[in-house]
C-alpha cells in the first residue's frame, strides 16, 4: 500500500471506492465523458459497455444533451440544439461509418439516442449511435422499390421495449396489394403485415416518414378537396401494429382564421406537415405573412389541440417564405428556412438568429431529426 493511501486509512478512509459507488457516480456522468473514460482501464470499458449499464445511464439522466442531425446529399452535419450559432457548434459533417462514397444518406428518425439511416436506394437500412459510433445494417427488407409510393418510420414500443422500423411501398392505384413490413430489434427479423392498406396514407406520403410521439408513428394526410387541405393524421401504433386515423382541430383553425375565411383567402393558408417538438405531436400552419405551430397538448384528445407559437417569414432572400421548424424548446425555436439557413426565434417569434448557406449549399432536400445522446447500443434487444 502506498504512503498516501496508508495516510488516508488513517484518517478513516478506505484505500478503494467499493464498486458500487463508482458505478454510481459513473452513471451520473454525461455521455461524452463516459465514452472517453472507456479507455481508463478495461474494467470500466466493459462496465460502460454493458448494455445495462446503458439502460440504467438513460434513465437516470434527467438533462441529455440534444443535437440536430441534418442529410444534405452524402453527408450528414450535427448542431448542438440550444448552443449559438457562431458559437463552435455550428453543423460540423460528423463521419458516418457506413456511408459508401457517392450514396446519398437520408435520416428516418430518432429515438433514445439510437438514429435510423438509409442509403440513396432505401434497401439498406441502419440503425446508428452517432455518440458511441456503433452502428448496426438490418436485414434487406425484400421491397419492391421499381413502382408505388414508399414510407418509413422508426420508434420505439414502451410495452414491449422494442424498437421498430416501418417500410412500406404502397401501389397505385390503391385497389393492388401494397407491401407493408415491420422490423423488430427483438425477432430480429421482418413481419409482413397484410391487410393494412390505407388509400389515404397511400396517397400522401411519397417518401415521407413517420413522426413518432406516444408509441406511434404519424402522416398528416393531404387532401386538397378539403378546406386547409386536409386535417386528418393516420397513425400506426407500434405496438399494435395497425393502422388508424386521428382527427386534427378542423373548426379551431377555422374560427382562428376567420379573416383569412371570410376574405376568401383560405387556400392561402395550408397546413405543411407534422412534427414532434417539445415531445408533443405537432402540425405547422403556413398562411401568407407567418407559420403557426399546433400542439396536441394531450396525446390522444382532439379538444387538447392548441396553438404554441408563431413565427413570423424572414426574408434575406427575396421570395423565401418557408420555415421548417427542427427543435422547440421553452424559450425557443430552430428552424430550417428554404433548405439553406437556420433560424432561431424566441417564444414571440422574433428572429434572435441567421446563418445562411452554413451547409455550403442551396438545397431544399434535406433530412433532419433531434436525437439525444446516449450509450445504447443498436444491438440492445439481442443482449
Amino acid at each position: 500500500m502506498s504512503t498516501k493511501n496508508k495516510q488516508l486509512c488513517r484518517r478513516g478512509f478506505p484505500p478503494y471506492l467499493p464498486e458500487n459507488v463508482v458505478e454510481e457516480i459513473l452513471l451520473r456522468l454525461p455521455v461524452k465523458s463516459l465514452v472517453r473514460f472507456k479507455c481508463v482501464s478495461k474494467h470500466w470499458r466493459s462496465l460502460i459497455s454493458n448494455p445495462q449499464f446503458a439502460k440504467l445511464q438513460f434513465q437516470r439522466t434527467s438533462v441529455r444533451s440534444q443535437r440536430l442531425l441534418i442529410s444534405f446529399g452524402s453527408e450528414i452535419r450535427s448542431l448542438d440544439c440550444e448552443a449559438p450559432f457562431q458559437d463552435s457548434s455550428t453543423p460540423s459533417v460528423i463521419a458516418v461509418p457506413f456511408q459508401k462514397q457517392g450514396r446519398y444518406v437520408r435520416i428516418i428518425g430518432s429515438c433514445n439516442g439510437l438514429v435510423c439511416v438509409a442509403l440513396y436506394s432505401r434497401r439498406y437500412f441502419y440503425i446508428w449511435n452517432p455518440s458511441t459510433g456503433y452502428y448496426r445494417k438490418l436485414p434487406d427488407p425484400g421491397i419492391s422499390l421499381s413502382e408505388g409510393i414508399h414510407s418509413h418510420g422508426f420508434g420505439y414500443d414502451p410495452s414491449t421495449d422494442d424498437y421498430k422500423l416501418l417500410v412500406a411501398n404502397f401501389r397505385m392505384p390503391p385497389p393492388r396489394e401494397s407491401e407493408i413490413k415491420v422490423f423488430s430489434f427483438k425477432r430480429n427479423s421482418w413481419k409482413i403485415l397484410r391487410g393494412l392498406n390505407h388509400p389515404g396514407l397511400a396517397g400522401s406520403c411519397r417518401g415521407s416518414a413517420g413522426i413518432l410521439c406516444n408509441g406511434s408513428l404519424h402522416w398528416h394526410i393531404h387532401d386538397s378537396r378539403e378546406p386547409l387541405y386536409g386535417l386528418r393524421i393516420c397513425r400506426f401504433d407500434l405496438a399494435e401494429e395497425k393502422f388508424d386515423e386521428m382527427l386534427m382541430p378542423f373548426w379551431d383553425l377555422i374560427e382562428h382564421h376567420r379573416d383569412a375565411f371570410i376574405g376568401g383567402n383560405n387556400r392561402e393558408t395550408f397546413i405543411v406537415g407534422l412534427r414532434n417538438l417539445g415531445e408533443y405531436l405537432c402540425f405547422m400552419v403556413s398562411t401568407t405573412t407567418h407559420i403557426e405551430i399546433w400542439g396536441m397538448m394531450e396525446y390522444g384528445v382532439i379538444g387538447s389541440w392548441a396553438p404554441m407559437l408563431r413565427a413570423n417569414y424572414f426574408q434575406p432572400v427575396p421570395g423565401v417564405t418557408f420555415i421548417n421548424p427542427l427543435f422547440l424548446s421553452r424559450s425557443q425555436l430552430v428552424a430550417m428556412t428554404a433548405g439553406f439557413a437556420l433560424m432561431r426565434s424566441n417564444p414571440d417569434g422574433e428572429i434572435l438568429e441567421y446563418v445562411e448557406y452554413f451547409s455550403g449549399r442551396r438545397s431544399t432536400f434535406f433530412y433532419a431529426t433531434v436525437f439525444v445522446e446516449s450509450l445504447l447500443s443498436p444491438y440492445l434487444c439481442l443482449t
